[in-house]
């Protein structure tokens, strides 16, 4: 039913702190009301919203479905008594608002995905198939070269019950589990497939957002993006490296509220009808089949304030 991550709303004390990370990250900003929005470039669908209160929260996810999922998850919703809400954020979107278990915010509407504006993928050598020949990868003018985000590929939040929380979205939204790691995290990915995960839950003593994952065009992107937000002082998260829940490349770096911003290339894949079967391992085993160096302590904290 849930097929796509249309955007993530997030409550932050400074819009100004927070357009400053985002560009720098690779977003395009703009004001919309009271708020900011953010895109990226060639790709007409709003990603993250920042909205100004009192301390920084995660605000909501806002999720996309067709005609027929909505139908679904208003009956699912209807009858598991959880009942639809006036919406608490003015988005500019129709759709339907309601509260998982730990109460954070969920939107759904009916809207399909944005396209990406298509680039052409540099040539690579690799052993036995030799393409570019007589042409350097790297020139002088790599040093110029910028992160630029194409999407929002998933949403990782806290949950004091993951168990619970996955219930939820697959039971009554119809997401899938792609793997998971005991009751301390779970990977979800859309009814309809696609990305091994849009969506997963890593536990915590309380609900907040761990990160945000943008999917970048190559290695270099996000090497160089991770360099660039470290030069202007950023802290760093964790990687380079590659996980293994989802195969991708990954590098994170902390926004100026202690949550993770990442950067990813080269995620799995599940089609709709796939024969794909869940790992269920411990977290470590899932976390990266290499790093430059270990998970700091800190990358499993959650840095929000509880309600």
């Amino acid at each position: 039913m849930i097929r796509s991550l249309h955007h993530v709303g997030i409550v932050v004390p400074d819009l100004e702190i927070g357009r400053a990370f985002y560009e720098l990250f690779g977003l395009e900003s703009r004001s919309v009301g009271n708020d900011l929005v953010f895109r990226c470039r060639g790709r007409a669908q709003d990603q993250v919203r920042l909205i100004h209160g009192p301390k920084k929260k995660l605000g909501y996810a806002s999720f996309g479905t067709n005609g027929e999922g909505m139908t679904n998850i208003m009956q699912n919703l209807h009858q598991a008594g959880v009942p639809l809400k006036d919406p608490p954020f003015d988005i500019g979107y129709e759709g339907i608002w309601f509260q998982d278990p730990h109460n954070d915010w969920v939107h759904i509407h009916v809207v399909e995905p944005a396209s990406t504006s298509p680039e052409l993928p540099p040539e690579i050598n690799a052993h036995g198939r030799y393409r570019r020949v007589g042409q350097r990868a790297c020139d002088l003018t790599t040093h110029g070269k910028k992160a630029r985000p194409l999407r929002l590929g998933h949403l990782i939040k806290f949950s004091p019950d993951v168990e619970k929380s996955t219930a939820f979205y697959t039971q009554l939204l119809g997401m899938k589990v792609s793997d998971q790691a005991l009751d301390i995290l779970a990977f979800l990915r859309g009814s309809a497939g696609g990305d091994h995960h849009m969506l997963a839950f890593a536990k915590s003593s309380h609900t907040g957002l761990h990160h945000l994952s943008f999917e970048v065009s190559d290695f270099d992107e996000i090497a160089i993006g991770a360099q660039t937000l470290l030069r202007a002082g950023y802290k760093d998260g964790f990687g380079p490296g590659r996980h293994i829940g989802g195969s991708n490349y990954f590098h994170y770096i902390r926004d100026p509220w202690g949550s993770l911003a990442e950067y990813f290339w080269d995620i799995d894949v599940i089609p709709e009808d796939a024969d794909w079967q869940p790992l269920n391992v411990p977290p470590d085993q899932l976390t990266a089949v290499w790093a430059a160096s270990p998970p700091p302590e800190d990358f499993v904290l959650n840095f929000e304030e509880p309600d």
